[in-house]
């Protein structure tokens, strides 16, 4: 641990945050109230309780706990979860389970939850999960084990890309082996491992050294997916996998020994790009994904923090230094730095959404591994 990190600093603050934004009714995505920041977000809250597990703080478990309570609450009528709701007076205001297109990973990160909070002996009932898990078998439609994603339907929800999308299949697979073991399913353990199967024999690129991020019946998208290298990290089937270790490499030689960190996607679309026109005209609001932007090639400490993980994890812990070295001498350089939403490859500068959950997430993510260097990190 570096002195210069300033660790006990972010961790206070970033736990603060989480803190703040954690209400009766689940944790908001942001104690501001921007657009719709001030709602709750599922992924967004899910991680932010995975930070409240890894830290065992009380206020943040109980905000996790309560997410999932009115995800539940407002379940469709086949299974489907909330991307978001906001809560005015207690009262449900506003439900969205999509607006450009449906987000599938709202009903992955929900499951993980679950199984995640039943890790700690938390107790939860077949109907919290049981629609929601055949939803998912539906969208598969064809027993295939892959589920087709449309465009907009995960995290990257302004980002041209869909399909078999890799992210997706991933949360899936963690999802039904966490859930398979508490409820002693052997079917959804049984999906989760030939999931994982497919995931072996149909991403990996074995001239780029990384994982495809999706595909579909028109060919193969190699762009680089960083949110989902990271997180297929986590799963057990594929810790000693040499194609995953290719891969840190691949990611640790790339950016970290350059003095660079991975942004969102790779490469950029820009305006030479043929995927510029896709990119330009796929937007909710304003436009965000110039050229080094948002999810087009941004940087996001949520991702950040998720990658150390899977570095300490896998006992990469000279990489894990770079990444530490790396974020920690950013964060503590970036003027004004108020937990924003990500900060521009190219300028380093603080972008979007300020006192982001997401953002103090990452960052507890990096402390944790930061002073646990030496010794096991639980729950993942």
């Amino acid at each position: 641990m570096k002195a210069h990190y300033k660790l006990d600093y972010w961790e206070s603050n970033s736990l603060e945050l989480l803190r703040r934004a954690t209400t009766p009714n689940g944790i908001k995505a942001s104690c501001t109230d921007i657009t719709n920041y001030g709602s709750v977000f599922t992924r967004d809250a899910v991680m932010a309780g995975i930070a409240g597990l890894l830290y065992g703080d009380t206020v943040v478990i109980n905000g996790m706990k309560s997410t999932v309570e009115m995800l539940f609450k407002t379940k469709g009528p086949q299974g489907q979860i909330a991307s978001n709701f906001k809560m005015v007076h207690d009262e449900v205001e506003h439900i969205s389970y999509g607006t450009l297109s449906p987000k599938i990973d709202s009903a992955t990160w929900y499951l993980v939850a679950i199984g995640l909070l039943m890790d700690k002996g938390i107790k939860y009932d077949l109907e919290y999960v049981e629609s929601t898990i055949l939803l998912l078998d539906a969208l598969e439609y064809n027993g295939n084990d892959l589920m087709y994603i449309p465009q907009g339907g995960n995290w990257a929800d302004e980002y041209p890309y869909e399909g078999y999308i890799l992210y997706d299949q991933v949360l899936r697979a963690w999802a039904l082996e966490l859930l398979g073991k508490h409820f002693k399913n052997e079917t959804w353990s049984l999906k989760s491992g030939a999931i994982k199967e497919k995931i072996k024999a149909k991403y990996f690129n074995k001239s780029k050294g990384y994982y495809n991020c999706t595909f579909r019946p028109s060919g193969v998208n190699d762009t680089f997916d960083f949110a989902a290298h990271n997180l297929l990290g986590l799963l057990d089937s594929q810790i000693e996998s040499k194609e995953y270790t290719r891969s840190l490499d691949w990611i640790t030689d790339k950016f970290l020994s350059k003095g660079n960190l991975p942004g969102a996607f790779y490469p950029v679309i820009d305006e030479e790009h043929p995927k510029w026109g896709l990119l330009s005209n796929f937007h909710l609001f304003d436009f965000k994904n110039k050229p080094h932007h948002y999810h087009n090639g941004g940087i996001w400490f949520i991702w950040l923090g998720w990658f150390a993980l899977v570095l300490h994890k896998h006992g990469k812990y000279d990489a894990l230094s770079q990444l530490c070295d790396l974020s920690f001498d950013l964060l503590n350089k970036v003027k004004d730095f108020n937990f924003d939403e990500y900060l521009s490859a190219d300028t380093k500068e603080p972008m979007g959404t300020q006192e982001l959950c997401y953002t103090a997430t990452g960052i507890l993510f990096l402390c944790k591994t930061a002073k646990s260097k030496d010794s096991q990190i639980d729950l993942l």
